[in-house]
């Protein structure tokens, strides 16, 4: 037999646009499917993902673009001959 539970949450209005925007563009009726999918996709991403400190990165990213430690290039195939090297 399967057990279904209820939870209650507060969801913060700029959470909830970003919800509503992902309902319309999986073409989801409600709300509550709408959260149970994005929950089901969040519980199944690989442990570094889960766990990945997202706002350091940005941190060091933001640190890095600010110290100019970046490279630009002129088309992809000169960005992929850079990762050969």
């Amino acid at each position: 037999m399967e057990t279904n539970r209820k939870i209650v949450i507060d969801v913060p209005d700029d959470v909830f646009e970003s919800i509503t925007e992902f309902k319309k563009r999986m073409r989801i009726d409600n709300d509550s499917t709408a959260v149970f999918e994005l929950l089901k996709y969040a519980l199944s991403l690989p442990p570094y993902f889960a766990f990945f400190d997202w706002r350091i990165a940005e941190e060091e990213a933001d640190a890095d673009i600010e110290s100019g430690n970046v490279r630009s290039f002129e088309s992809t195939d000169d960005f992929l001959a850079d990762l050969r090297i």
